[in-house]
């Protein structure tokens, strides 16, 4: 290595920059926090709770990235600020979509989708038509096809 690269690599050792315990602290940290989030997939919860709880890891993980690998963390200004919007409207979509789907009229889902309202599928199709004038003569009816 030259004097110039070794006063550089001191220099950023000494701000706080590219250490490598923290890598692998942070590392580490992201392995546990996708481990917790295999786990927590296995556990019988409500699926909004789920969502919930899937949305946390994934944003305290991402948070790590963005401050330690990305190095947000040792700057100032314009770079947080921006940041800190992005977050805002990804919060906004997120909560928008899933306050639109859980306060929709049921019957306006489709058939059988995961929304927050789930309705159970019918226990049975419909044997006949309402109208038996509307049928082919050859068609058995719905539920037969």
């Amino acid at each position: 290595m030259t004097a110039h690269g070794s006063e550089a690599a001191r220099e950023q050792e000494s701000t706080g920059h590219g250490s490598v315990p923290l890598y692998v602290g942070m590392w580490a940290a992201l392995v546990a926090l996708t481990v917790v989030t295999f786990l927590v997939s296995r556990v019988e919860m409500s699926r909004p709770l789920h969502l919930g709880v899937a949305l946390l890891i994934a944003s305290v993980k991402s948070a790590l990235v963005v401050l330690f690998f990305m190095h947000l963390a040792y700057h100032r200004g314009a770079n947080r600020l921006v940041f800190a919007t992005a977050v805002l409207f990804v919060a906004l979509l997120i909560g928008l979509t899933v306050a639109d789907n859980a306060t929709r009229f049921p019957l306006a889902n489709p058939p059988n989708a995961d929304t927050l309202q789930h309705m159970p599928p019918l226990a049975s199709p419909p044997r006949s038509y309402p109208n038996q004038e509307d049928r082919l003569p050859d068609d058995p009816g719905p539920g037969f096809r």
